[in-house]
């Protein structure tokens, strides 16, 4: 496994106007990392990396982490919903992991 293959950074624009900054790399069906609460985008390369081979990865930084913008006055779970589908182009043809 090589967790030091090539990404590309990308940003995409909430609803409310947060950016939300995300990871993308291989090809392949879509398949979206989602981290946890105290982490971010990067600890999950080496990951990327492993399922790079067969998906395109994408890994987005959740609000007020990492490359995203922050959570913002009106935070909400639903806001983090949308803002996963931010990352794929194709957000109907992306199976979600996290």
């Amino acid at each position: 496994m090589d967790s030091q293959r090539v990404y590309t950074t990308g940003f995409a624009t909430s609803k409310d106007g947060t950016t939300i900054g995300y990871r993308q790399l291989g090809q392949g069906p879509g398949l979206v990392i989602v981290h946890g609460s105290m982490q971010a985008a990067q600890n999950f390369m080496g990951l990327a990396a492993a399922l790079s081979n067969e998906f395109t990865v994408y890994i987005p930084d959740r609000r007020g982490r990492g490359l995203s913008g922050p959570m913002g006055e009106h935070y909400s779970i639903q806001k983090e919903c949308e803002d996963i589908g931010l990352s794929s182009a194709r957000p109907d043809l992306v199976t979600c992991l996290g």
